[in-house]
């Protein structure tokens, strides 16, 4: 008598383990493939390319121009459609995607963003006051 109830003991804690390795291992995958969609997405980009513009103008003095190309691979996913600078901010807007929080920079200069003639680039020119 006393087997058999430590065999369904056993038996019982297996099942248990078994069943809560496949809940950790189903969690893992969800966690994973939220994070690979993360940094694949448009968002990311574009909040790249924001910090990344701000640093450029943080650095920049007056005088300097700078051109951001707005395609890097001729794909529609890198594709960005405008740079805006207002309230301080960078907002790009990449492949149809507005920003919405956009990054701060900061500058005792005047910043002007163009379209360039050929409408390939944005260039960003730097200005005394």
């Amino acid at each position: 008598m006393k087997i058999n109830n430590l065999k369904n003991k056993s038996a019982t804690i297996l099942y248990q383990v078994i069943a809560h390795v496949i809940l950790i291992a189903l969690v893992f995958g969800l966690f994973f493939i939220a994070t690979v969609e993360r940094t694949n997405s448009n968002v990311v980009k574009q909040q790249v390319l924001e910090k990344q513009t701000a640093l450029l103008i943080d650095a920049s003095v007056g005088g300097m121009v700078f051109e951001i190309k707005r395609s890097r691979s001729g794909l529609d996913s890198d594709y960005i459609e405008s740079i805006e600078l207002k309230d301080g901010k960078v907002f790009v807007h990449v492949a149809g995607l507005k920003s919405g929080k956009g990054y701060p920079y900061f500058t005792k200069y005047n910043v002007d963003v163009k379209l360039s003639d050929d409408e390939k680039s944005f260039v960003i020119e730097v200005s005394e006051k």
